[in-house]
């Protein structure tokens, strides 16, 4: 499913499984294969084809196939193609608080406990050049067939093999202690843009102007585009013209909207500026897109 999140409020998984896999496809021409956004879910990234380079908050990560980033709530995070290869990834979505305990047990307060509370750190980067974290690599793969499946009780072993996976970062030692950084300035910045990709996500099917996105953080025009573009490396009507493609070419991933639906639905009244769009960012026509990736599910 071709799936991007900004500060969704939206469910990933239901209430009683908050959990979900997203699978994401790119051409080798397309350059940005995950705009900035966060949200309150941990996040594992698993690149199954190509490679690109992803960052959480200030620092980029190199992915080849076959490794993984870990993302966690609340970081800014987003992927570029810089390579030129068609790329897949899979996005796992879920509530880290999902894999607590009813009882104040060991497991709890010494493993699971210290991570929902900030104090510590799974690693970033996990990489298929690393003895270390091959078996690491095996339970995210292991994850993903299991979604796919969904054979009886898959939910019980997809809980079990995240569990695994974290006991296992625990025991080569890849767990780092949480420190303070970035400093205050770091923070508000990290605060504003949030509220500038919270407000455009939630009206980006409405007609938005510079000043009213200025406004939010209390920016003039001219210093509101620099400070969007220094954190996001778009400008703004550009990044808002790409999330609304992003829904739009997620909807006809859906095979249940026509070309016209979906461009409604995003945020286009007139076909052919959404097709201009649509083009410029997927490279092929809304209807070649749909004919190509439409699963119908």
């Amino acid at each position: 499913m071709y799936e991007h999140r900004y500060r969704e409020d939206k469910m990933h998984g239901m209430p009683d499984f908050p959990f979900h896999i997203y699978r994401v496809e790119h051409q080798g021409n397309i350059h940005t294969i995950m705009p900035i956004h966060w949200h309150n879910e941990m996040e594992i990234i698993y690149l199954a084809q190509g490679a690109a380079t992803f960052k959480i908050e200030n620092q980029s990560y190199l992915l080849r196939a076959g490794d993984a980033l870990i993302v966690h709530p609340g970081e800014l995070h987003s992927g570029e193609n810089d390579q030129g290869e068609a790329t897949c990834y899979y996005a796992i979505v879920f509530k880290f608080s999902w894999l607590s305990s009813l009882h104040a047990d060991r497991v709890q307060t010494q493993y699971v406990a210290p991570i929902l509370q900030g104090e510590v750190r799974l690693p970033a980067l996990l990489t298929a050049a690393s003895d270390k974290h091959l078996p690491l690599l095996e339970h995210i793969r292991q994850i993903l067939d299991r979604y796919e499946r969904q054979s009886p009780a898959y939910e019980m072993s997809l809980k079990g093999l995240l569990l695994l996976l974290v006991s296992g970062m625990y025991q080569e030692q890849l767990v780092e202690r949480c420190n303070p950084s970035g400093g205050r300035r770091g923070r508000d910045l990290d605060r504003q843009i949030k509220r500038v990709l919270a407000y455009m996500d939630e009206h980006a099917h409405e007609k938005l102007e510079l000043d009213q996105l200025a406004s939010i953080v209390s920016l003039s025009r001219s210093h509101f585009c620099k400070f969007f573009k220094n954190q996001t490396g778009m400008r703004p009507m550009e990044y808002l013209n790409y999330i609304r493609i992003v829904k739009a070419a997620n909807l006809l991933q859906t095979g249940s909207y026509n070309v016209l639906e979906a461009a409604l639905e995003a945020g286009y009244p007139h076909a052919s500026y959404f097709a201009k769009w649509f083009k410029q960012y997927m490279k092929m026509t809304p209807s070649e897109y749909k004919i190509r990736f439409a699963t119908g599910r």
